[in-house]
């Protein structure tokens, strides 16, 4: 499953967690963008923006990444709700970089739904491996297929007994400051240790939530007003480690 000689593992998925390829009713699909946001996605035809900069027309939100997405979609479909857009989720456990840049299970998803707004988690599963140009090289390859796709890279929390955090800096310089959220302060109770649990989730959801509706601290700014309900959170798909991918 790895790609390198370290003895570290993926992963794992957490408790009460199912590794069905579909969970929940089939997704909503709209005619929405172009495909991989290629010359002609224009992402600034879709939008609204109001006098404080903030991106207030309706957003179909991708969710996509690692087994980090249960906590975080659970949250983030409540803000979907609360704000009229449309959610979609897809979670691979134990996914890295080298997962998402190497299949095609990125573009897929991209051209099924059409996004207006991608938000990844990934990263966890980078940490502690020592190939960081391999896995540069990795993260430019998926920068390269959300295009023109307005978007925010959640890093990874802390991982228990690994200090080397270079390649979250290596995202963080990919990405840029409007677009990386950095995890690497955030503290969350965990509930084996590496997931957090749903109410830190919550939280952690609300900081980056505040984070990307603040005009300046990011790119592309859309409204996130904080919920006033809570709803099922359901991904499109869910993919267990054994998964190899679109090919």
């Amino acid at each position: 499953w790895t790609d390198h000689m370290s003895n570290l593992q993926p992963d794992t998925l957490p408790r009460k967690a199912h590794a069905d390829k579909t969970a929940g009713p089939a997704p909503k699909i709209v005619n929405i963008g172009h495909g991989l946001g290629g010359d002609e996605y224009d992402p600034d035809y879709f939008s609204a923006f109001d006098e404080n900069g903030v991106d207030t027309a309706h957003q179909v939100i991708l969710l996509i990444g690692d087994s980090m997405l249960d906590g975080l979609g659970s949250r983030f479909v409540d803000y979907a709700a609360e704000n009229g857009d449309e959610f979609h989720a897809v979670i691979w456990y134990g996914s890295n970089t080298m997962h998402w840049a190497t299949t095609r299970d990125l573009e897929y998803h991209i051209q099924r739904v059409h996004p207006t707004f991608i938000i990844m988690s990934l990263g966890y599963n980078d940490l502690g491996y020592y190939n960081l140009e391999k896995r540069a090289e990795w993260i430019d390859v998926i920068l390269r297929k959300f295009g023109k796709i307005p978007f925010v890279w959640i890093g990874p929390l802390p991982r228990r007994g690994l200090r080397d955090r270079r390649i979250v800096d290596i995202i963080h310089q990919k990405v840029g400051d409007k677009r990386f959220y950095d995890s690497s302060n955030t503290i969350c109770a965990r509930i084996d240790g590496t997931h957090p649990t749903l109410s830190s989730a919550a939280k952690w959801v609300d900081s980056i939530a505040q984070w990307m509706s603040t005009p300046g601290l990011t790119a592309h700014p859309i409204r996130m007003d904080y919920p006033s309900r809570n709803v099922n959170f359901h991904a499109d798909e869910k993919h267990n480690m054994k998964y190899h991918g679109r090919k």
